[in-house]
């Protein structure tokens, strides 16, 4: 069940930042990513999300957001941003272990 509520948390994290608000692109932007590099992310966090909601798909969807995530990760934390770091630790342990379950 845990895992399907982070599936829905980062389905819609993704459609905000496809839904062009500013913020996002300010991060992105101070991390150095393009705008189709934070499109991309968040369209995988999307389908990634919707993916894990459903025990069928679960697996699927933790793939694709690990694969998602570990980039971020890696961006936030070559950043500073330790507070998005820990928070895209605890996604990437939910969806390291969707692909356990």
């Amino acid at each position: 069940m845990l895992v399907g509520l982070v599936g829905l948390g980062m389905a819609l994290a993704g459609a905000d930042k496809l839904a062009e608000d500013p913020r996002y692109d300010r991060l992105y932007a101070h991390w150095g990513w393009s705008r189709g590099q934070m499109r991309a992310a968040a369209a995988a966090e999307v389908v990634g999300g919707l993916l894990m909601m459903f025990g069928r798909t679960r697996r699927a969807g933790g793939a694709l957001l690990a694969g998602a995530s570990v980039p971020q990760l890696t961006t936030e934390l070559a950043r500073g941003d330790g507070a998005l770091a820990l928070a895209r630790t605890g996604i990437l342990a939910v969806a390291v272990s969707a692909l356990l379950l």
